[in-house]
């Protein structure tokens, strides 16, 4: 009989308490009084006293996607140019999220810099492997001439 300790969703009991957190950097299941990642080594005091624009971009490399949606809407509503590239390089690295996709159009649509959202709505238009997304982003950079 396999002891608890060794079945492969054991969690050291901090983590299985309701003490866990992801490392801002990789994203990995880590306690959440950790200083220091143990999977990158990434700084965590240092990584959490970042921007919160900062965070949101990070989160665009999120291994989950309800995590990385969040962070594409709260992205677009704030509106700043310099998320246009970061969420347009996200739906190319994840083509098949079509969702997700559409949202980062729709993102990018609420972006202020004229210029820099026609050129993230070009972007998708063209390189985007999911004709929905490509579709919505071209109809929008349409509008946008």
């Amino acid at each position: 009989m396999k002891s608890r300790h060794t079945h492969r969703y054991y969690r050291p009991p901090s983590i299985a308490l309701g003490h866990a957190a992801y490392c801002p950097a990789c994203f990995a299941l880590i306690d959440a009084d950790t200083p220091v990642c143990p999977f990158c080594d990434h700084d965590l005091v240092w990584l959490s006293g970042r921007g919160y624009r900062d965070k949101l971009l990070t989160a665009l490399n999120h291994p989950l996607a309800d995590v990385r949606l969040r962070a594409i809407i709260a992205l677009g509503w704030r509106g700043e140019g310099e998320a246009a590239q970061a969420l347009a390089r996200c739906a190319l690295h994840h083509p098949v999220d079509i969702v997700e996709g559409l949202q980062v159009v729709e993102s990018v649509r609420g972006i202020h810099d004229k210029v820099v959202r026609r050129n993230a709505l070009r972007m998708l238009a063209q390189r985007h492997p999911a004709r929905a997304v490509r579709l919505r982003a071209a109809e929008l950079s349409a509008d946008d001439s």
